[in-house]
């Protein structure tokens, strides 16, 4: 059973889960909301003071309120769902590219050896390009990882290994670029994220190794264009996953919306304490728990590569992959042998006929 399917809410009412709920982090706003609306009823209720105001003064401010709301959380659900999508394509290419090398590339009686082999470290290398996609849109760069070690060759070495390349490109660009205060322009060798991404570098080798075998005549030319178009694909998709991360809603937007909130659940004692007296302390608290639960919401979806529980489960997406990829190394044949080659060919029974036409 997939393990991205595997948790179920079922059996267990909702409304009373704590775990991945916002409580925790908007609990402090609540909790400053009610306070403000203590001091308020305290001060008109008990010491006499007058101090509310007319209802008018926040009815127009709440639609205001209601329609950025709406905005926040429609952009931070189209960044994660959009996530989504971007990776179901690039899991497809994946599969598409795995499929042709299984199949696709024949190992010759004249040619190299050890085809079989290289098929395999190549299936390999498909999935690590998707668990190392899932570490670097973590931040997680090099290789050092358990679940990416296994899938890369023994000999393979990340760019950012290779302090050769590095200094030779350091000197072609450091003396054309410089930054706002003049240094230097340089790359960092302890840094590994200034190297190229590890992802890339996997296209790169992929790429070189179906130019090897179609040189070898081991690939037909229209098996050697899918293996392209899907890992172009794959780039693709790199890419835009890579455009989610790094394009985050403008630092001003949220800041804007989280001192509004904090500003109307601060005027909103004033306005409800005349007409619901003691009742606007537990008022007030639904209000900010609403108001600041949904702007939380909408904080934690829009980044949606990271370990959050309401995060894409990227983790479980690798190991579905990994299942599918290893089933296809274990159990589907390479020949050309087919189970539409068999001497004894039947009718469909008229029930499972019945059941073929109505789908």
């Amino acid at each position: 059973m997939s393990r991205a399917r595997s948790e179920s809410p079922w059996g267990y009412p909702i409304a009373l889960i704590w775990r991945g709920s916002v409580i925790p982090l908007i609990l402090p706003n609540v909790l400053f909301s009610i306070i403000v609306a203590v001091a308020v009823s305290y001060m008109y209720l008990a010491m006499g003071i007058d101090i509310s105001v007319a209802g008018s003064v926040i009815s127009s401010l709440s639609i205001v309120i209601g329609l950025i709301l709406a905005f926040r959380t429609n952009t931070a659900y189209d960044r994660f769902w959009e996530g989504r999508k971007i990776w179901t394509t690039m899991n497809t290419s994946i599969r598409n590219f795995a499929r042709v090398i299984w199949v696709g590339i024949k190992e010759k009686p004249d040619g190299p050896t050890g085809i079989n082999d290289q098929k395999i470290r190549a299936i390999n290398m498909l999935l690590a390009f998707a668990v190392a996609t899932k570490h670097h849109l973590r931040a997680e760069y090099g290789t050092s990882y358990r679940d990416l070690q296994a899938l890369l060759p023994e000999d393979f070495v990340p760019c950012k290994s290779s302090t050769t390349l590095q200094s030779q490109y350091i000197h072609h660009r450091k003396h054309l670029q410089t930054d706002s205060a003049g240094a230097d322009w340089q790359i960092r060798s302890e840094n590994p994220a200034a190297s190229m991404s590890l992802p890339l570098e996997i296209s790169y080798q992929l790429s070189l190794w179906i130019n090897y075998v179609r040189d070898k005549e081991l690939i037909d030319i229209p098996y050697q264009g899918q293996c392209t178009m899907a890992l172009s694909s794959m780039i693709d998709c790199f890419g835009n996953l890579e455009r989610i991360l790094l394009t985050p809603i403008p630092v001003a937007y949220n800041i804007h919306l989280k001192q509004i909130l904090t500003m109307y659940c601060c005027i909103l004692p004033f306005t409800t304490v005349r007409d619901v007296r003691w009742l606007t302390i537990p008022l007030c608290g639904a209000v900010a728990f609403t108001l600041f639960g949904i702007e939380a919401i909408g904080n934690q979806i829009e980044d949606p590569f990271g370990f959050d529980t309401n995060d894409l489960k990227l983790d479980d997406f690798c190991y579905d992959l990994m299942l599918e990829l290893d089933y296809i190394v274990q159990t589907v044949p390479q020949d050309q042998s087919s189970i539409f080659e068999s001497t004894s060919v039947q009718a469909a029974p008229k029930q499972q006929r019945n059941i073929l036409i109505q789908f």
